[in-house]
């Protein structure tokens, strides 16, 4: 999971919240639309939990960290608002992948989360290993379980992804860290996040194994 330093309300929503006695299930047209653009553009177009590629599509959706049904007074706060994927929702109605087991957003619902991608320490909380599994650590363990982070599907996505890069040399591994850092295109990589985890380590193992010679 990425830390996400989010930006300023899009001009649109900002107006349409001014409307008196206005809710978000009334938010729609530009207003809607900006937002999530916004949201989308502050994380560079992947999910505020699980880091798989979103876009401004069905898939996607306007998550609410602390939820609207027992925290009102926030359904239109932009600092209570996040990306998300769907968890496979789609896919499961539509029959695509009946068996896809819900996560991110769709496995929360509403529940609370004890630290979420809006906290400066949350990378720390979460590992990441060649498996494709998570292992939170302290708040992180409850929120790889709120989340289902550990579903076969996102767990089978890590492990494939992380696999291109265990032969790599050390010099390509340090030009790839650099560039998992940055949003190329207003984009972050896929799962980002999570190689810039699993590249560090390989680095830092290059690094003991040239010491050690």
């Amino acid at each position: 999971m990425r830390y996400i330093e989010k930006t300023e309300p899009p001009d649109e929503f900002v107006e349409f919240c001014k409307t008196p006695d206005v809710c978000f299930e009334s938010l729609s047209g530009e207003p809607k639309r900006a937002l999530k653009t916004r949201l989308l553009e502050d994380q560079g177009y992947i999910c505020c939990y699980c880091g798989c590629r979103i876009a401004d599509d069905e898939h996607t959706k306007i998550e609410h960290i602390k939820c609207q049904d027992r925290y009102s007074a926030l359904s239109l706060d932009f600092y209570n608002m996040l990306a998300s994927c769907d968890g496979g929702e789609l896919d499961r109605n539509f029959k695509v992948r009946p068996r896809h087991k819900c996560h991110c957003d769709a496995k929360k619902e509403n529940e609370d989360i004890p630290v979420s991608p809006l906290d400066s320490g949350i990378e720390g909380l979460l590992t990441y290993f060649d498996d494709g599994t998570v292992k939170g650590t302290g708040a992180g363990e409850k929120l790889v379980q709120t989340l289902g982070l550990n579903v076969d599907y996102l767990v089978s996505r890590r492990k494939n992804i992380i696999s291109e890069y265990i032969d790599n040399e050390p010099e390509d591994l340090e030009a790839e860290l650099r560039w998992l850092k940055s949003m190329h295109d207003g984009k972050f990589e896929e799962f980002c996040f999570v190689l810039e985890q699993y590249v560090s380590l390989l680095i830092e193992n290059h690094k003991e194994l040239a010491a050690a010679l």
